[in-house]
């Protein structure tokens, strides 16, 4: 079973892991959903202890928070606005018994941010500035909902309590708040790790 390997170090390849959702989701994988080998390093910067609580910002099909929970003993957090992702996210969840993976059914900007001791962050908000970037039907290209947004993360993540993690992917530092202090960059720069002060 993919996440039994994942539990003992032995990781799949990308194309291998997204064999576990529908075919029209593997074809966006590339595009829009964390590759294993980046859920593996964003969730261990994220995590220190099994109480941890991480939040994933438009979590999608669930893969962040669903690898996180098999390579770490703390809670991940998916909240996405798709209820069909997080049908499709629930679900995984089930059929792999993963009980460290949630998935909540709303906006972002409904939740407590305080509750979380860290955030990440791979630009879901894209598919509104881009038009080849559009995932389904409900998506639509918005530069005003992009900016808006973008206005309402950063006021969420100030939000957030001092010591919070957050681990953004091809995520411009512009688009982080300035009380949160930049730790490191991997991956040629694209994944990106804050705390905030």
């Amino acid at each position: 079973m993919i996440f039994n390997q994942l539990k003992q170090k032995k990781y799949p390849s990308n194309a291998t892991f997204d064999e576990i959702y529908p075919k029209l989701y593997q074809e966006h994988s590339a595009r829009h959903f964390t590759p294993v080998n980046i859920a593996i390093k964003a969730a261990n910067l994220l995590v220190d202890k099994p109480t941890d609580k991480i939040l994933d910002i438009g979590s999608g099909v669930g893969k962040f928070c669903c690898i996180g929970s098999a390579v770490t003993d703390a809670h991940f957090y998916g909240v996405e606005k798709r209820k069909t992702l997080t049908n499709l996210s629930n679900k995984i969840k089930r059929n792999y018994k993963l009980k460290n993976a949630h998935f909540i059914n709303n906006d972002f900007t409904t939740l407590d941010f305080k509750k979380f001791n860290g955030i990440y962050f791979f630009n879901s908000f894209h598919e509104h500035f881009d038009e080849t970037c559009i995932l389904d039907e409900t998506s639509k290209v918005s530069l005003s909902e992009y900016k808006k947004y973008h206005a309402d993360l950063m006021m969420k993540l100030n939000e957030c309590n001092k010591g919070t993690k957050l681990v953004t992917y091809y995520t411009f530092k512009n688009k982080i708040p300035s009380t949160y202090q930049f730790i490191d960059a991997n991956e040629t720069g694209l994944l990106k790790f804050y705390i905030k002060k």
